[in-house]
């Protein structure tokens, strides 16, 4: 039997390890991050990339990836020395451990555990979890922006409905709103932080390819989680009348086809930067 589709598991599968090759970097220039030896903590850290690639770059600093699951760390045998995995849940009570703890703070595309908009403990906890003077770094894609791309005379037709399928999902049923990152920037001032940048990045084209390969990959796992029989779905634009396992199938592989020819499809990203003055 078929799981019923949840699209926030949708936008959690979705690795994204080439955020730093989109934003063009692993921490803003805004952030100092010197010579003085720091700790800095990657929240939401999954496999660690991100985590591992600022170690080799300042190897001087010590780190901390925090996860709500275990199941994509690396095993410990084959981390640096100044690198610790450990879990925690970041929208639960933060463990006095954590509090007051981090020169740094990292979180990257969050957005599938936000639901109905409900960031606060969240957001509460990243900001205690800073020293006085520490820096956040929030690098989100903000899927509410998700579109299909194509050169002028390339077909994205397929590629545009199995887009508007998912946002329908995504917004509907899973109730992933995009309210909370657009106020981001003043909702952490109002935990007395100073905003040193709030930016919005649209995709770049000549990162298609990559934007295309990344959903393309998630987007082939879907068929499986819908039923056999079709799915009626509300008549609005851009929606087909239905949606099966087997229709939606034939829409990703004529998606993969349109891809070869340039299609793609991608979002604008977000990226807040915040210093604790508290």
């Amino acid at each position: 039997m078929a799981q019923k589709w949840d699209a926030s598991a949708f936008w959690k599968e979705q690795s994204f390890q080439t955020s730093a090759r989109h934003l063009g970097y692993l921490l803003h220039p805004k952030i100092d991050i010197g010579e003085k030896a720091l700790k800095i903590a990657d929240v939401a850290c999954g496999n660690a990339a991100w985590l591992l690639d600022v170690a080799r770059q300042h190897p001087q600093h010590e780190y901390v990836g925090l996860d709500i699951t275990a199941a994509h760390f690396p095993a410990p045998g084959n981390l640096p020395s100044n690198v610790r995995l450990h879990t925690l849940d970041a929208f639960a009570e933060l463990p006095s451990e954590y509090a007051d703890a981090f020169d740094i703070v990292s979180i990257r595309t969050i957005y599938s555990a936000v639901i109905d908009n409900r960031v606060e403990p969240l957001l509460l906890n990243l900001v205690k979890m800073l020293k006085p003077g520490g820096y956040l770094q929030w690098a989100e894609n903000d899927a509410s922006t998700l579109t299909a791309r194509a050169p002028e005379g390339v077909d994205k037709e397929a590629m545009s409905t199995v887009v508007n399928v998912v946002n329908f999902f995504s917004r509907y049923q899973t109730k992933l709103l995009p309210d909370w990152l657009q106020n981001l920037d003043s909702s952490l001032s109002k935990q007395g932080c100073e905003i040193l940048a709030n930016n919005t990045i649209s995709p770049s084209p000549e990162l298609s390819r990559a934007w295309s390969d990344n959903m393309l990959t998630v987007w082939i796992s879907l068929p499986a989680m819908l039923p056999e029989q079709p799915i009626p779905l509300p008549q609005m634009p851009g929606l087909p009348v239905n949606v099966s396992r087997h229709t939606f199938g034939d829409l990703v592989m004529k998606s993969v086809e349109e891809s070869s020819q340039g299609a793609w499809a991608a979002m604008d990203q977000r990226v807040v930067v915040a210093r604790r003055t508290e």
